[in-house]
């Protein structure tokens, strides 16, 4: 059979054409079908035959099918932009990287990266430069000048090492202790005892070489220095344990449940904000498996196992480890810091948290519970003014004491100079029982006097101590350096005393060659003895020295309170 209105074949059943929709069936009343070529109309039209039931179907078709789209386009973007657990984990990661922007201003060099290196070098050293004699009643200048200084240089793809511990009085070295190693040889001075020779062993043959001496409950005793240094450093691998900690953090986040709870206007730090307020909920469970992950994380440099495996590999007889060992068994402070934090959560339960965001950023993050049957809250604060970094505030209150701790700012260096000013303020209600105030001024574009920093502690309106100090602070990609040539004491208004503080860290430790060494498991009995005899020796007339020395600067009546409070 053929279509009579558009010529294609049809199958003899057909009651409708499938090309073009006429019908196939003889006309009602015996009328024939119509010719071809005349037009016919489609079966979903009206019996107008001006399609309007078409133009409206396309529409119907059109607007679901935009629907759809739009639909897909929500739940996409929604998923992105609109999941509460989404924008509040975003906020985190925004003030986290505010912060860490604004550190990276400071110009601060990268000593992890030194640590990694093992290419480490310190100095340190205080010394009193004045002292207010008023406050005993006699003439204290003659301590003037009293120092302590440190050295430390570690090198250790060189595989060298240099300390040094020092006192001093004006030009007068008092005592100073050395010590020095190079690869399989450890060293020891202190020119006041030895003389300018240094005395030292060979820590891979120290067992063998005591043995032959006739000393052998250490005849198994060998260790490199370095390689101790090294497996040290295996347990404190910053990276694996940055990423344990990410990994347990991560972990913790997964198990938590947040859900958007409107909007809220709070005062952050002083300045009215318009917030987005979630509410947080972590699940004890997720917190039990955070402290156990946790203290996973800590105990890979738990100290008892360190120096366990330390000293087998050194050889050291065993139960000499094992007395070692005991003295450390109650040093376990993870486990006691994972038990404490266990009991706190018995207590707690699910924690719930408050957390506003503004601005993309974390504003607010509050939480109120209770311990032992009291009620206690922490508020944390976060922003508020101009600059995101610049204000922090955290609250934290009890039915019967609050602790209050503000910092504010010019944290991120906009004007060019850091700044800070950090209060901690311990209330008994309405009453302040102290307050610790600390200000702090650097500013890294200045060549020298760009420090500044004052330390002060108050209670009950009136001061305690007063630390203030300044000096020259310089920071470039290889070193830190820090010189406080006046820093002053007050103690209950009073002056105390002056100080000058040196700080130096860099990135290319010194050695220094040593030109009169001995070994000793080397020198024969009677170079032994003799060395014995001239430290002695040394010992007395150092004793006698600085007895003369302080007889000559000190009064005698501060001789005498000095040796009456022995």
């Amino acid at each position: 059979m053929v279509c009579k209105n558009c010529g294609n074949e049809l199958r003899d059943d057909a009651r409708f054409c499938p090309h073009c929709g006429a019908s196939a069936m003889p006309a009602p009343g015996g009328q024939p079908p119509q010719e071809a070529g005349a037009p016919q109309t489609p079966a979903w039209e009206g019996p107008e035959g001006n399609g309007g039931k078409k133009k409206a179907g396309l529409m119907i078709g059109i607007a679901v099918a935009a629907v759809a789209v739009v639909a897909l386009l929500v739940f996409v973007l929604g998923g992105l932009f609109s999941n509460s657990k989404k924008q509040v984990e975003a906020a985190f990661v925004k003030s986290a990287a505010a912060y860490k922007a604004a550190e990276e201003k400071l110009g601060l060099p990268d000593t992890a990266q030194w640590q990694k290196d093992q290419t480490v070098s310190q100095r340190m050293s205080l010394e009193l430069k004045s002292i207010n004699s008023a406050l005993v009643g006699m003439d204290l200048s003659a301590l003037s000048g009293l120092g302590l200084g440190m050295r430390a240089d570690y090198d250790g793809k060189g595989r060298t090492m240099g300390m040094e511990l020092s006192a001093w009085w004006g030009e007068d070295e008092l005592l100073a202790f050395q010590m020095a190693a190079e690869d399989d040889e450890l060293y020891f001075n202190s020119p006041q005892l030895t003389g300018q020779t240094h005395y030292g062993v060979n820590t891979e043959t120290m067992g063998a070489d005591l043995a032959a001496r006739g000393v052998t409950d250490m005849k198994d005793v060998s260790f490199n220095l370095f390689d101790l240094v090294d497996m040290a450093l295996e347990r404190f691998d910053q990276e694996k344990l940055e990423r344990d900690f990410k990994q347990a953090n991560k972990a913790l986040w997964e198990q938590a449940k947040v859900k958007k709870t409107g909007a809220k206007t709070l005062s952050v730090n002083g300045t009215e904000t318009k917030t987005a307020a979630y509410q947080v909920i972590i699940p004890q469970e997720a917190l039990e498996q955070y402290v156990d992950s946790l203290e996973t994380v800590l105990s890979a440099i738990n100290y008892y196992d360190l120096y366990e495996e330390m000293f087998q590999a050194m050889g050291m007889p065993r139960d000499e480890i094992e007395d070692f060992l005991n003295e450390l068994e109650d040093l376990d402070v993870y486990s006691e810091l994972a038990d404490s934090l266990r009991d706190a959560i018995d207590e707690l339960g699910d924690v719930e948290l408050e957390v506003c965001l503004s601005g993309g950023y974390i504003s607010a993050v509050q939480y109120e519970g209770q311990v032992d049957g009291s009620s206690f809250s922490v508020g944390i604060c976060l922003g508020g003014n101009e600059e995101y970094v610049d204000d922090i505030s955290i609250d934290i209150a009890s039915e019967d004491l609050s602790v209050e701790i503000k910092s504010t700012g010019d944290h991120g260096l906009k004007r060019g100079a850091y700044t800070d000013e950090t209060t901690v303020r311990v209330r008994d209600g309405r009453s302040t029982l102290a307050r610790a105030t600390s200000e702090l001024a650097l500013d890294p574009g200045k060549d020298s006097d760009n420090f500044q920093w004052k330390l002060g502690v108050d209670s009950s309106g009136m001061s305690i101590f007063v630390l203030e100090a300044s000096g020259d602070y310089q920071t470039t990609d290889d070193y830190l350096s820090l010189s406080l040539e006046d820093a002053s004491l007050r103690v209950v208004g009073m002056e105390v005393c002056n100080l000058a503080f040196d700080y130096y860290m860099d990135c290319h430790p010194s050695t220094t060659a040593l030109t009169d060494f001995q070994i000793i498991t080397q020198m024969s009995e009677d170079e032994l003895e003799q060395m014995v005899l001239d430290t002695q020796k040394r010992t007395l007339q150092w004793a006698s020295d600085m007895e003369s020395l302080f007889l000559a600067r000190l009064p005698q009546e501060l001789l005498w309170g000095m040796a009456g409070g022995f």
